[in-house]
């Protein structure tokens, strides 16, 4: 059988041929533009609406050499998830003092958390919307990444209150499934609070990230930092 040529097969599919990035550098380089523009377009609009052919409009490329990249919008969108994820990890851990009182740590966990919508928008569907959709490979990838994350995050624990590392880290993964859950409570509505009558109002106001945060992982990492 004649195995065709790159520019042959270019031709019968009617796609344009493009040049592909050939270093690691080069590589990253545009993984990262493709990231910036992802995260552009989803501060614009939301994930509903985004394709993926005008996140490689947004990037300057081809739609098949988005693909090269990453193979799903669902991967794509949670690699900005993770992007998004290790800004707030270096802002919260910028901002703890060397020793700080647990109820203190947890509020700032909090606060930090919430400070920017759309990693709190995409926090709170990562695991229930998008992974499931992931490939093994986009999968893998993506958890190999929060592994990374949490053992970063069990560090700083570790550091302020002197417990072990497995305590740490379970500390971690617990307030990040109270976090992810809090978010999702708290998710933008789809009417402004104008159009809601006062009980609806009223109930939608305890749906506060911070306040149902603090009631689920105050009383959680206390348990585990006394042990």
């Amino acid at each position: 059988m004649h195995k065709l040529t790159t520019g042959q097969l270019f031709c019968r599919t009617g796609m344009q041929p493009v040049q592909r990035a050939r270093s690691e550098t080069e590589k990253l380089e545009r993984e990262g533009s493709i990231l910036t523009a992802t995260e552009m377009l989803l501060r614009q609009s939301d994930y509903g609406s985004m394709t993926m052919q005008a996140v490689a409009t947004a990037a300057g490329l081809a739609k098949g050499t988005l693909y090269l990249y990453f193979t799903s919008r669902e991967s794509l969108v949670l690699a900005v998830h993770g992007r998004l994820f290790d800004r707030w990890i270096d802002r919260f851990a910028v901002h703890q003092p060397e020793l700080a009182d647990f109820d203190r740590f947890c509020r700032d966990f909090a606060r930090h958390y919430a400070d920017d919508p759309l990693f709190l928008q995409l926090a709170g569907f990562a695991n229930a919307l998008f992974e499931p959709q992931l490939d093994r490979e986009a999968y893998i990838k993506s958890k190999r990444g929060m592994a990374r994350r949490v053992k970063r995050l069990a560090g700083l624990v570790c550091q302020q209150f002197f417990i072990e590392p497995a305590a740490a880290q379970k500390l971690i993964w617990g307030f990040l499934t109270i976090a992810g859950g809090a978010a999702q409570m708290t998710a933008r509505q789809p009417v402004t609070t104008a159009d809601l009558p006062d009980d609806v109002i009223a109930f939608t106001g305890l749906a506060n990230f911070e306040t149902v945060f603090l009631n689920a992982a105050t009383p959680l990492g206390a348990n585990i930092i006394s042990r």
